[in-house]
């Protein structure tokens, strides 16, 4: 142990000399996630599709034409939910921008239309992405509208709106008889006119007095945040930090990877084979020297983003556990690059290449849910995305346990995978 600890302390030397390689793995992400907060803090909205949770509580032509209407839209990807309770689990996981839910009361059809008080939608949206909340309430407000032909055109329901519409008038406070009188007269008027066309009238022609005398509103979209688990409004820093984190990793998986490839092309590798050590003891702490540095990098972030930017951590055990998974998997990654490397240069190239490759592919420059379904399913196949899921569910969406059980098992997996790739390779200079 005293031989792994010895190489550990002199590789977190090294880096600690090198102004540049502290520079990159402690500074700049912490720049990049202060960065990228202010950029999608502003509430700007992105590219691609807006992933909806859709529960339809009601059976009705109204429910259905706009539940339909949904998942043709190009601007959504639509995912069919039993509950309420279910939909807002998939909002808070991560797994939906949004939820819809189209409630019982759309059974009543054009009744809430006539009675002034709007027809009935509800939405829960997650609080860091209300830059797509105003597209959701502004598209679900065009799609009802486009449902009004096919009820206008329904005698049963214009009837029922109608009746619907005298009530109201006839129980509205602050009206005076004459006032009721003239309401009722309308609404006869606009019944006859709409049969007379085939029962087509415009959305006017029944509107009556709101029986409060507050503005008309034909669709009621109500807009709810999700309330998170913590107990505190998430922010666009909350999205961003993650982002930050990976970057520290990644400039830790580059320094590493160019230590040993540096060793080995100058030499300092075979003066070790003289040294009382095994092959174990080089790698395991050179290994070990990564991940502190990974862990010491991600400590940093987390404690800015604490101190400086108010952010809450749902889950602090299961944040320490996903911040060792984290680290562990690019120190892994960092072996691994040196393996396959034989120069500084040939290391340094690619190391910033394969940083930049995973990076745009797995949520590190954009947030994968500004990604289109292309790039978002590309990600998989990039420990970044892993990376920020593992931290992000007990950083702030608090997700439940066992949907943070498949990050990190990849994580460790990528881990294990990178330091057996690098630990072959640097045997074979102790095999000889």
């Amino acid at each position: 142990m005293r031989a792994i600890a010895a190489i550990a302390r002199k590789d977190l030397r090294l880096l600690f000399r090198d102004k540049g390689d502290v520079f990159f793995t402690f500074v700049f992400p912490v720049v990049i996630a202060v960065l990228f907060g202010f950029v999608f803090g502003g509430g700007s909205g992105g590219g691609g599709t807006i992933d909806l949770a859709v529960v339809r509580e009601s059976d009705s032509t109204l429910a259905r034409g706009l539940a339909d209407d949904l998942a043709k839209d190009p601007s959504f990807t639509t995912t069919s939910f039993e509950t309420r309770e279910a939909a807002a689990d998939a909002v808070r996981a991560g797994k939906a921008t949004a939820a819809v839910i189209l409630p019982k009361s759309l059974d009543a059809g054009l009744e809430g239309l006539f009675s002034g008080q709007g027809i009935a939608i509800d939405a829960v949206v997650d609080p860091s992405r209300r830059a797509e909340a105003g597209l959701i309430q502004g598209k679900l407000n065009e799609l009802a509208f486009r449902q009004f032909p096919k009820l206008f055109s329904n005698s049963t329901e214009m009837k029922r709106a109608y009746s619907a519409a005298r009530d109201s008038i006839a129980n509205a406070r602050g009206l005076s008889p004459t006032q009721k009188l003239l309401g009722a007269g309308m609404i006869t008027a606009a019944e006859s006119f709409s049969s007379s066309i085939g029962g087509e009238p415009t959305a006017d022609t029944g509107a009556a007095p709101a029986s409060d005398g507050a503005f008309f509103a034909p669709i009621a979209v109500k807009v709810e945040e999700l309330a998170p688990r913590a107990g505190r409004p998430r922010a666009a820093f909350d999205v961003t930090f993650p982002q930050g984190i990976v970057w520290g990793l990644a400039g830790c998986f580059g320094a590493f990877a160019a230590s040993l490839v540096t060793e080995r092309s100058r030499g300092t590798l075979d003066r070790l084979r003289l040294a009382p050590i095994t092959a174990f003891h080089l790698i395991s702490g050179k290994a070990i020297a990564c991940l502190v540095a990974g862990l010491l990098v991600q400590a940093l972030v987390f404690t800015v983003a604490i101190l400086f930017f108010g952010a809450r951590i749902a889950q602090p055990a299961m944040l320490v556990v996903a911040a060792f998974a984290a680290a562990f998997a690019f120190a892994g990654l960092a072996m691994a690059l040196a393996a396959f490397c034989r120069t500084e240069a040939e290391a340094n190239g690619a190391g910033r290449g394969a940083i930049l490759i995973l990076a745009l592919i797995g949520g590190g420059t954009i947030p994968l849910f500004f990604m289109p379904p292309f790039l978002r399913t590309l990600s998989y196949g990039s420990p970044f995305r892993w990376a920020v899921a593992a931290i992000e569910g007990p950083f702030w969406r608090d997700t439940p346990l066992s949907e943070q059980v498949v990050p990190l098992v990849v994580l460790i997996g990528i881990g294990f995978l990178g330091w057996i790739v690098g630990a072959r390779a640097l045997w074979r200079p102790f095999a000889r």
